[in-house]
C-alpha cells in the first residue's frame, strides 16, 4: 500500500477511536453489547470510505485544502453518528430514552471531541496530502 493512503487510513482509525472513546459515557458500559460496534471496528469504515474519496479527488486534481475539508466534514458526521450508536449501546439500551433524549445527551458530549479531533484530522491530512513523493 502506498505511503499516503496508509497514513490517511491510520490517522482516520486513530482519531475515530480517540474521538468515540472521548465522547462516550463510561458508566453503564456493557462490553458484550459492543463487540461489533467497538471503536476499533467503527474506525475502519470511514477509513476505507475516505481512501476511496481521496482517490476520486486525486483524479479530479482537487486542491488539497478542499479535499481535507470535505473529508473532515464527512468524518465529523460519521463521528456524531458513531457517538449516537455508542451511547445507545452503552446507556440507552438499559433505560427508556427517546431519540430526542439520546441526541440531547450525545450532542453536548460530542462538540468538544469532534472539534478537536476534526481540527487534528484536517491539519494532519492536509499535511500528508501536500507532501511530495520521496525520490530515490
Amino acid at each position: 500500500m502506498p505511503r499516503k493512503p496508509l497514513l490517511i487510513f491510520l490517522l482516520t482509525l486513530f482519531l475515530t477511536v480517540l474521538q468515540v472513546q472521548w465522547a462516550s459515557p463510561t458508566e453503564g458500559y456493557d462490553a458484550e453489547a459492543l463487540s461489533v460496534l467497538s471503536p476499533e471496528v467503527l474506525g475502519a469504515y470511514p477509513g476505507v470510505l475516505l481512501l476511496f474519496l481521496q482517490a476520486v479527488f486525486a483524479r479530479r486534481a482537487m486542491p488539497v485544502t478542499r479535499q481535507a475539508a470535505i473529508c473532515t466534514g464527512l468524518l465529523a458526521v460519521y463521528w456524531l453518528l458513531a457517538n449516537y450508536v455508542t451511547f445507545d449501546a452503552r446507556v440507552a439500551s438499559w433505560s427508556t430514552f427517546s431519540t430526542r433524549e439520546i441526541w440531547a445527551h450525545v450532542l453536548p458530549a460530542s462538540i468538544l471531541s469532534i472539534a478537536v479531533c476534526g481540527a487534528a484530522y484536517f491539519a494532519a491530512s492536509a499535511f500528508i496530502l501536500r507532501q511530495g513523493r520521496l525520490k530515490k
